[in-house]
């Protein structure tokens, strides 16, 4: 993997495991290899240093990876690099893994660390990367012209980008969320859906599906898919407050308790 200028950052405070991640980083082909031991000092280095990959420890001092993460996708400027999640068995249980697909994870490692498996992940995570670079520039655009009101070319970008990738729920789900906003919610069910067939198990998708059934009048449907997409990813928060305002609408505080908890 002889990247060109490929920028990693390595997130772990295990100093021992640091700097054998970072000496693996090298040998694979990484132009430079940043390191940090906690959140808060690698957010700071995406500030004052171009970042092009993401390799971090679950359990850091100061905060969860899965926090990392989701700071790190809230940056328009580093929303798309690579991002590996690091840890044990028992750090990446099936609700962290499906914590984290709702922040686009580009994979996982656990401990204990292998150079093979390492240099897998990584080349798979960009090949991936590379791969969805036409569907993401559509997404682009689209938003682009979904903030000047240009719905029409709007709408034909987002068909660009799922024609681009058609196998990847993550561009079906972006590109259903956009058809929301410029209002064409048979676009975005339909996008919706083609997300869980390519992936049953996509919480995101059946959130959107459950908007669709609320906008629609169909409280009780829009449940049912909040259900799934909670019982996919239990530790969303938005998705726990929509299924404990629903209960307490139709009076069942005791589920909706259970919900909030």
């Amino acid at each position: 993997m002889k990247e060109p200028n490929l920028r990693m950052l390595v997130v772990e405070n295990q100093g021992e495991l640091r700097r054998t991640i970072v000496a693996m980083l090298k040998r694979i082909g990484a132009t430079a290899v940043h390191n940090a031991t906690k959140g808060e000092e690698a957010l700071a280095l995406f500030v004052r240093t171009p970042i092009d990959f993401v390799i971090s420890e679950w359990n850091l001092p100061d905060m969860k990876g899965i926090d990392l993460l989701r700071q790190i996708r809230k940056n328009p400027n580093s929303g798309c690099v690579p991002f590996i999640m690091l840890g044990s068995q028992d750090d990446l249980g099936e609700e962290e893994i499906a914590e984290t697909a709702d922040c686009n994870i580009d994979g996982y490692i656990i401990i204990p660390l292998n150079y093979r498996i390492l240099e897998g992940k990584v080349k798979e995570a960009l090949k991936n990367r590379f791969d969805s670079m036409e569907s993401s520039i559509c997404l682009a655009r689209a938003a682009a012209f979904v903030d000047i009101g240009a719905k029409e070319e709007a709408a034909s970008e987002l068909v660009s980008a799922q024609e681009a990738q058609p196998k990847s729920s993550r561009i079906w789900v972006e590109t259903g969320y956009l058809f929301e906003e410029i209002g064409d919610n048979e676009q975005a069910k339909k996008s919706y859906v083609q997300a869980t067939e390519v992936d049953e198990d996509c919480a995101r998708a059946y959130d959107g599906m459950a908007s669709i059934m609320n906008k629609e009048g169909k409280p009780d449907e829009a449940f049912e898919l909040l259900q799934k997409a909670v019982k996919i990813s239990p530790r969303n928060k938005s998705r726990q407050f929509k299924v404990t305002k629903h209960l307490l609408e139709t009076g069942d505080e005791d589920g909706a308790r259970i919900a909030l908890h």
